[in-house]
């Protein structure tokens, strides 16, 4: 769908409604089920909302023009007034904390296993599809379910697509994954430190993820044997805690990031236009040690350079700039080529008959030096 621009009845401003992201590591967007399209929507304001229209996105703060934030997952609208919330959200009861008020605030949809309620302000602009129109469409669940992402606790492997998990779930709980990623935490649970004293054997469709036998709750007992449920897939969990995973944001303006390659290694660049910055990591710090050097160049000009481990290599970029400087400065001579004395002048200015004044007062310092470290300072030569 190309880009649509959409009016409100009684605002100046422009609503820009763009098709929904594709899915991606950074964008979890859950796709509409084939045959809707953001081609049915239209603006309302908040409380026009009506039940059984489907909630796709929201839109910035701007003035003028205005662009769509799309719902992570497009949703049916039960809206009804902020009052006590029937699950006791804790999106919820942080705004009842901060005085929120049914004059201001309504709910579009109570909150289920996977997420809170949906609270907006009365006159927030919505893009709906409005309900008259979704009854001749396919439902929302028609579309696949978007996973979650988790990762080893403490490392950087991963992430592993999971289906949902409810609000309840812990991160000693299992997560359920297909064959394939079972396979790959099985690999990668051995070179993390989650892993250390677990080893994992396949025994045709079961998972045998056995522990350390002095290490064992209950001795005689072999391990955790996991085998597939009726759909193939194979819930692992509660022999160490698992993470959420999140992409990480920029250390220098906490901007999001985005993930590329860099000489074989996963790295995540930020997506600020005037920064930029590049982080990567594998977690393993004698790993990291053989991560490629990056370079960036600051607002100034001045070049950093960047051991793989995100740190800034001191060493080098002094050297860079201290080049960069005599570039700016004309003098390219080598240190080494007689030309220029260690304090910058040429001949005549300096000579090895008549040095300028610095070299000589370094001599002097430099012999002066010699002779306390031989004792001669204040004593006799026999």
């Amino acid at each position: 769908m190309p880009e649509r621009v959409l009016s409100l009845p009684g605002s100046t401003d422009q609503f820009v409604l763009t098709d929904r992201p594709a899915i991606t590591l950074t964008d979890r967007y859950r796709p509409l089920p084939d045959g809707m399209t953001l081609g049915h929507a239209t603006v309302v304001r908040a409380h026009q909302v009506r039940p059984g229209d489907i909630v796709v996105a929201f839109f910035t703060d701007d003035s003028g023009l205005r662009h769509a934030e799309h719902a992570p997952e497009a949703f049916t609208a039960h809206p009804r007034p902020l009052d006590t919330c029937p699950t006791q959200c804790e999106k919820c009861e942080n705004l009842h904390a901060h005085g929120a008020t049914a004059d201001r605030y309504l709910c579009l949809d109570d909150a289920d296993d996977h997420r809170d309620c949906v609270i907006v302000y009365r006159n927030t602009p919505v893009a709906i599809i409005p309900a008259t129109t979704a009854g001749s469409l396919p439902p929302l669940d028609c579309a696949p379910l978007l996973p979650d992402l988790f990762t080893l606790d403490g490392s950087t492997f991963g992430p592993y697509e999971a289906l949902p998990v409810s609000r309840a779930w812990s991160p000693w709980s299992a997560i359920s994954v297909t064959r394939a990623t079972a396979e790959q935490i099985a690999i990668d649970l051995l070179r993390s430190h989650a892993g250390r004293h677990l080893t994992c054997r396949w025994l045709h469709e079961l998972l045998l993820i056995s522990s350390d036998p002095r290490l064992r709750a209950e001795p005689g007992r072999p391990g955790r044997l996991i085998e597939p449920d009726v759909d193939g897939r194979y819930q692992i969990g509660g022999l160490w805690p698992w993470q959420e995973w999140s992409p990480p944001t920029c250390p220098d303006c906490s901007t999001d990031t985005e993930q590329i390659d860099v000489e074989g290694e996963k790295a995540w660049r930020c997506t600020a236009a005037d920064c930029n910055r590049r982080i990567y990591s594998t977690g393993d710090p004698d790993d990291d040690k053989d991560l490629p050097p990056y370079t960036e160049t600051e607002t100034d000009g001045a070049t950093i350079v960047y051991h793989g481990t995100d740190e800034i290599d001191i060493e080098t970029t002094a050297e860079l700039a201290s080049q960069e400087e005599i570039h700016e400065n004309g003098q390219e001579a080598d240190e080494d080529d007689g030309l220029t004395c260690p304090n910058g002048n040429q001949s005549p200015e300096c000579t090895e008959i008549d040095p300028c004044e610095a070299c000589a007062q370094d001599a002097d310092q430099e012999a002066t030096m010699i002779e306390a470290s031989m004792g001669l300072h204040n004593g006799t030569i026999d």
